[in-house]
């Protein structure tokens, strides 16, 4: 069983609230929420998916593009990235 996470995603100024889980990447449930994020190789390494937390916290797989003052900033590779706790909130508007 899938435990359920709250998840605000704002994209081009538009702020969806979805659900998601522990167990798949902030981009894949915007994805399957047909939120309209961007994204490219899905690997962590073209950087078109950077995203800022404003809330909560994640935990990326992989990172091949960030710095650790970026990341330390909130910056992170929402393809790579699995929220933490119950609920998180991105912005890939401020980045």
């Amino acid at each position: 069983m899938r435990k359920e996470v709250s998840i605000t995603i704002k994209v081009d100024g538009v702020e969806s609230s979805i659900k998601g889980s522990k167990t798949q990447t902030i981009l894949d449930a915007a994805l399957e929420n047909d939120v309209d994020a961007p994204f490219s190789c899905q690997g962590g390494a073209c950087a078109t998916c950077i995203g800022r937390v404003i809330f909560g916290n994640t935990k990326m797989e992989q990172n091949h593009i960030l710095t650790d003052s970026e990341i330390e900033d909130g910056l992170i590779l929402t393809c790579q990235a699995f929220p933490l706790t119950e609920a998180v909130s991105i912005d890939y508007d401020d980045v």
